[in-house]
């Protein structure tokens, strides 16, 4: 049973969200999907999100910063699909200030407060198997 849904922008986070289990939609303001996803308790993890921290994406050794294969993410894998993302005018998205700007400035979130982790789970199969969502699974090089 779902208890609410609701939309914010990234720096109501703190305010508008609770710690709780949900679903999450990042979407352009101008309507693209760009990632779902769940999480336990939805503040925590979407601020992970927004903080986008550069120094969570990790070279592996001997690897190069330009092949996404040789990138980890320690903290969210929406920061590294940003990096590995085509410019976007005005904001450099291999840097976390640019993604952190795009993040504020260009998207917002679509929030589903769930009862439980598992039925955020269910939610987030279905809205995958759309095939509507931009960063979905491995992060691979834009051609």
């Amino acid at each position: 049973m779902i208890e609410q849904s609701f939309k914010i922008r990234f720096s109501e986070i703190e305010t508008a969200l609770p710690s709780a289990p949900g679903l999450y939609e990042i979407v352009t303001d101008e309507g693209k999907l760009l990632k779902v996803g769940i999480s336990g308790n939805l503040r925590r993890r979407l601020l992970q999100h927004r903080q986008s921290k550069q120094s969570r994406l990790k070279l592996k050794e001997g690897g190069e910063w330009s092949n996404p294969n040789d990138v980890l993410s320690k903290q969210s894998i929406l920061a590294k699909h940003l990096y590995f993302h085509p410019p976007v005018t005005g904001y450099d998205l291999k840097t976390e200030a640019g993604r952190q700007a795009f993040l504020e400035q260009q998207c917002h979130l679509l929030v589903t407060v769930t009862l439980t982790r598992e039925e955020a789970r269910e939610m987030e199969r279905l809205k995958e198997q759309s095939g509507a969502y931009q960063f979905v699974g491995v992060t691979k090089t834009s051609s």
